[in-house]
């Protein structure tokens, strides 16, 4: 037990009210109260004084709500000292009993004993009141509850209703009829459910030090005949190019590069999931059935590089106090039904088109082996080595270009990173391809670790279909094509500059 923080997160004690206190009194005394019950007018009590942190065990019997045990559990914690060192504390905690499985919000349990350490009531409303006149402080069937102590005897209360002046309560001592006032601020978290005890961050954002990689993410969703799956590609943890490509790649429903501020949500959105409110703590099969968990909605798998899984589901929705839709959902090793906002996932209503990076090429002008490029009659061959634009050498046709020659070849390329996926073609709307393509490119790294191998057929309505390594992925304007065989012809002729739009 760490007895540093006694005196910092003891109990507070609360302040008496200095003025006005005899209408108070008048106000708040029931009538005709005999002298068994004479009111000791504006004296302040100390009920109890102990250190919060020696509180070990907090029961709270509540016959209106819920009824529960918080047991004390000192954790170790990093603090800074005034000189900004890092030190390990350890700090009274308190999770509720048989809930432990569950995540919890400490700090708010916390409350149930740090405000408590010591009280000290505002005014004595009343002494000795008779059990059958109880029921006018809302004493007769109160809040029952009992602190333990370290090497000391149980504390034990009652908390009964709200005074009709001043933001008191009407608190009284196991085994007397002597009825106080305290601040409601004293003994609210006492009213608290085990709902409101209960955390609802499932899975703690990934710490700046934690190196574990997401593998593989797939989403299931009963509205969609197709998945999205989404796998790690180390190639683009070695060459980020300007950090726009996310290290994962779109397999299903189509192969696509993804945007990495885009589709972070869908890749990563399982670390900091955080529910809107707790439901069902360990619900039973009807529970899962009324939620639509025992057929869910949304299933989302998410594979790590430590060899674990997490599997996310949402089932139906429902209408909160204040009337907006949430989804029943849960994380599994986690057996309590949440609800969640919509506007905190993504999965319910994902689209491909929405995450996907448009970009079709993407590598490195420098990073280029070999260029080859055939369209409308015209074909330019390029072979490039070097790590920079002072000192690669190019060749076109096997022919070593200049400086002039060097930049010329730069600018033609940066056409070809404008290429962009403007549709994508879904897997039940791939067409067969015949006859020859409209324009193709091919493109290797020097170092042999990517290749592309880009040809544009003709789709129809002034489009065409850009299929990468055989597969019809996406469709753009076949003015692009139009521009891309433009710009060949007047390769050769420095003084035309490149179109760049089409």
């Amino acid at each position: 037990m760490n007895k540093t923080l006694k005196g910092i997160i003891g109990g507070s004690v609360l302040l008496a009210m200095l003025g006005g206190v005899f209408a108070y009194l008048k106000m708040t005394e029931p009538e005709a109260e005999d002298s068994s019950s004479a009111s000791d007018s504006g004296i302040e009590t100390e009920l109890w004084h102990t250190y919060s942190d020696d509180i070990n065990q907090i029961e709270v019997k509540n016959p209106a709500g819920d009824s529960y045990v918080a047991v004390r559990r000192f954790d170790e914690t990093k603090t800074t000292d005034m000189d900004g060192n890092e030190k390990t504390e350890e700090i009274a905690n308190y999770v509720l009993k048989g809930y432990e499985k569950l995540p919890m919000n400490t700090t708010q349990i916390r409350l149930l004993a740090t405000r408590v350490g010591t009280v000290t009531s505002s005014d004595t409303v009343a002494e000795d009141v008779p059990e059958s006149e109880l029921a006018k402080y809302g004493l007769d069937d109160p809040v029952l509850v009992t602190l333990s102590v370290d090497d000391s005897e149980d504390i034990k209360f009652r908390i009964g209703d709200k005074a009709p002046v001043g933001d008191e309560r009407y608190i009284a001592m196991d085994g007397s009829n002597t009825v106080y006032t305290v601040s409601s601020f004293t003994v609210e978290p006492y009213f608290s459910g085990i709902n409101d005890y209960l955390g609802t961050t499932l899975k703690e954002e990934q710490a700046e030090d934690d190196d574990t990689m997401i593998e593989s993410v797939r989403i299931e969703r009963a509205d969609l005949d197709y998945d999205f799956y989404f796998v790690r590609d180390p190639y683009y943890e070695e060459n980020a190019n300007g950090g726009a490509m996310a290290v994962h790649v779109m397999e299903e429903p189509v192969k696509s590069l993804l945007s990495a501020d885009r589709s972070a949500d869908a890749t990563h959105g399982l670390y900091g999931l955080t529910a809107a409110e707790v439901l069902t703590p360990f619900p039973k099969d009807a529970d899962l059935k009324k939620a639509g968990l025992d057929d869910p909605f949304v299933t989302v798998t998410m594979k790590t590089d430590d060899h674990k899984t997490t599997v996310f589901k949402l089932g139906g929705t429902y209408q909160d106090a204040d009337g907006n839709t949430r989804y029943y959902g849960m994380l599994e090793g986690i057996d309590c039904i949440y609800g969640f906002n919509p506007d905190d996932i993504v999965y319910e209503n994902l689209k491909p088109e929405d995450i996907i990076s448009r970009n079709v090429i993407d590598m490195y002008v420098w990073d280029i082996g070999n260029l080859e490029v055939t369209a409308g009659g015209e074909k330019l061959q390029f072979s490039v080595q070097g790590e920079s634009k002072d000192d690669a050498v190019v060749k076109i046709d096997g022919k070593e270009q200049d400086a002039d020659g060097v930049e010329r070849y730069r600018q033609f390329y940066s056409y070809l990173l404008q290429t962009k996926a403007e549709d994508l073609v879904m897997p039940e709307d791939a067409p067969k391809l015949t006859g020859d393509p409209l324009a193709a490119v091919k493109i290797d790294r020097q170092d042999g670790k990517r290749s592309y191998d880009v040809k544009f057929y003709d789709a129809g309505d002034m489009k065409v279909y850009i299929v990468i390594d055989g597969e019809a992925r996406f469709r753009c304007r076949k003015s692009y094509v139009d521009t891309l065989i433009s710009n060949m012809k007047i390769y050769n002729d420095a003084d035309k500059e490149f179109t760049m739009s089409w």
